[in-house]
């Protein structure tokens, strides 16, 4: 499914616009991961690490990470400073996978982070874009988009998240 032959793969339930599939390539010669290289089209919005053990996440992304504080329920975080990605875990299980610039992710082929509009694609690709705590909520795709749509350009992130995971913030979002 990646370029070339290093592909490691994760199911997930989501379906085929945002197909959350870890799927990370090793670049030529073995270095670091195009996981800062992301797309997200009708095949997917991989490299996405959902599922995967910290083990397998730190040995993906080839650096070591530095810890990022809590998560919420005993989850941890860790920052991957030399990818641009922030992984929250939960059991040794990744249910958390951010991405912010100056990561490159594609959307449909047009980069997410330079363009003032490609967030509203990804938004009408969800068709049920929800608005809490500042988060832009693709349940249907398996997204969050942050600070996008009020301009805190300090703040962009696009997040992949296990299904569920924002249940509990139901009574609180509001539609987009």
């Amino acid at each position: 499914m990646g370029r070339g032959g290093g592909a490691i793969e994760r199911s997930s339930a989501y379906g085929p616009i945002a197909d959350v599939r870890g799927r990370c390539d090793k670049r030529p010669g073995g270095g670091a991961t195009a996981i800062s290289e992301s797309q997200a089209d009708g095949d997917g919005f991989p490299p996405l690490l959902i599922g995967m053990s910290r083990r397998e996440i730190d040995e993906v992304l080839d650096e070591p990470p530095e810890a990022d504080g809590a998560g919420l329920n005993s989850e941890e975080a860790f920052r991957y400073n030399g990818s641009h990605v922030r992984v929250v875990m939960r059991q040794d299980r990744a249910v958390e996978i951010a991405l912010v610039p100056p990561a490159k992710v594609l959307f449909q082929g047009k980069p997410l982070f330079e363009s003032g509009s490609v967030w509203r694609e990804i938004v009408a690709a969800d068709g049920d874009a929800q608005e809490t705590l500042g988060f832009i909520v693709l349940r249907r795709l398996g997204l969050t988009l942050t600070r996008f749509h009020d301009g805190d350009r300090a703040q962009l992130a696009i997040t992949a998240f296990e299904p569920g995971r924002w249940d509990v913030f139901e009574r609180e979002m509001q539609p987009l």
